[in-house]
């Protein structure tokens, strides 16, 4: 029996090893927000100085909210703003749905049942291409996360 105990030991250490070579060589991402740095947008302050590369200059940005990181490829990006508590999301939130509402050349799909679901939003204003806008904005929570913050994300698809 004690060449089975042996055995798994050596095993244990061995994957151990495997785990610590992985994490050693992937890029290493803020340990605040968990997004790499090569997917940060770069902001001044809490304030978004611009757009990410490949987010349509016709969708707009809620303003003074920091962006963590994005991810765009082929018509569909997603940005993920910064960690906050419930509050300050249910008013990102209301904020970024009036300002969308406000522009007129967005229209609400659906009507979410309670403060956790997701918003999605259609682009109605003139386009130059034949490809239209749509929106969805969701939040959820940070699993074990202390002080029990909210990451809110927006995805675009055109």
């Amino acid at each position: 029996m004690n060449r089975y105990q042996r055995a798994g030991q050596l095993a244990l250490m061995m994957a151990a090893v495997a785990y610590a070579s992985v994490a050693v060589a992937s890029p290493k991402p803020d340990t605040d927000t968990r997004v790499p740095s090569e997917q940060r947008l770069k902001s001044a302050g809490p304030a978004v100085t611009g757009h990410p590369d490949g987010w349509p200059e016709a969708v707009p940005l809620p303003e003074g909210v920091g962006i963590d990181g994005y991810q765009c490829s082929n018509r569909f990006c997603t940005l993920w703003f910064s960690l906050m508590d419930f509050d300050h999301v249910m008013e990102l939130k209301r904020n970024y749905m009036k300002l969308l509402k406000d522009s007129g050349k967005w229209e609400q799909l659906g009507s979410p049942r309670g403060p956790y679901e997701a918003e999605a939003f259609r682009y109605t204003g003139p386009m130059s291409s034949g490809c239209g806008y749509t929106l969805e904005i969701r939040q959820g929570s940070i699993a074990n996360d202390y002080y029990h913050r909210y990451r809110v994300s927006t995805s675009l698809t055109w």
